[in-house]
């Protein structure tokens, strides 16, 4: 695998988007005061930091030679529903219950949701529910079409269909996130950070006016500026990425969010919602303090969480399940 060292960094920016974004949401559903400047900073977010992810695995699935990369079809898609499915069902059974027993603690669920898995993710796990499903679409439509003509042919269908009565149920999501991986697949990221510091910068203060808008407008999730919102924040994101990571701190910062970014996008809201729970049942309610410690709990607890996985070998099949695999049999 050609590895794009920008491509590591915006991982971890995408990551720490998401932990935020939930540190945020948290907050907000806990009736804990903020200044309204959280909201609309919360909706910029959502309109992109998922879909940033979901370019990101189609830019992986790409440089990784897409499924030829496994051999065959079969091969290809029964290791990523191990290394998707295992870890989904695990933290989407282990999300369901904390919250089924802790009140308070996210969204009101019920131990037999877990039943329900299969067709409904929770939380942040329906972005592993899409992926799967997206690279059983591109893995099958790779024979008649190229990258580029998959992500029109889906996108459309996902516009035309319901017109039509026909409705998407449990693969709406799938639908949803087939625009951000599908750009992913044929968008070379190298080409981008060649661009100048003049059009990066354009770029990425388009994005942030348009957010500034939308939200204001309050449309920033009608179709087309939805559609919009994903491409102006995937090259944003590319871009801003790009300049900041000249800076060392902050190099430094999304190459470590990086190391650990699917450990903590899978745990971090069980955290961030601890610790909002624990500040709140001694009369904390400082949003400042919240956000704060919400953030840097979210982060330290799933590293810790990481890193001990990774030192036991056996619970890190929860994250990664064939490689932990491969570990334990060279070390037995």
């Amino acid at each position: 695998m050609e590895r794009n060292a920008l491509v590591d960094k915006l991982k971890g920016y995408a990551c720490f988007l998401v932990l935020f974004g939930h540190v945020i949401m948290g907050i907000r559903n806990a009736g804990i005061e903020m200044p309204a400047f959280f909201f609309g900073l919360e909706q910029f977010i959502w309109s992109y930091h998922v879909p940033l992810f979901l370019f990101l695995s189609g830019v992986v699935y790409k440089i990784t030679g897409e499924w030829t990369g496994k051999k065959t079809r079969g091969n290809f898609l029964r290791h990523k529903l191990i290394n998707l499915g295992v870890p989904y069902v695990v933290f989407s059974t282990v999300y369901i219950l904390i919250n089924s027993f802790v009140g308070k603690a996210n969204t009101p669920t019920s131990a037999k949701d877990i039943l329900s898995i299969w067709k409904t993710p929770v939380a942040q796990y329906w972005y592993l529910y899409a992926l799967f499903f997206l690279f059983v679409l591109w893995t099958g439509l790779s024979g008649a079409m190229k990258n580029h003509q998959i992500t029109l042919f889906v996108v459309l269908f996902g516009y035309i269909a319901p017109f039509f009565g026909v409705g998407f149920g449990s693969f709406d999501i799938v639908i949803y996130s087939a625009l951000a991986f599908g750009l992913g697949t044929f968008v070379s990221v190298a080409n981008l950070e060649k661009l100048s510091i003049g059009w990066k910068l354009f770029v990425t203060l388009l994005h942030i006016a348009a957010g500034v808008i939308f939200v204001r407008l309050g449309i920033i999730e009608k179709m087309f500026v939805e559609e919009l919102m994903i491409i102006l924040g995937i090259l944003a994101s590319i871009f801003l990425i790009s300049l900041l990571q000249k800076l060392k701190p902050i190099d430094w910062f999304l190459t470590f969010m990086n190391q650990y970014s699917f450990q903590t996008y899978l745990l971090h809201t069980i955290f961030t919602a601890g610790i909002r729970i624990v500040l709140q049942s001694v009369g904390v309610y400082a949003w400042q303090v919240h956000v704060l410690l919400g953030t840097i709990f979210g982060i330290v607890l799933s590293v810790v969480c990481a890193f001990v996985a990774q030192k036991t070998k056996v619970f890190d099949l929860f994250f990664f399940p064939t490689k932990a695999c491969k570990a334990l049999r060279a070390k037995s």
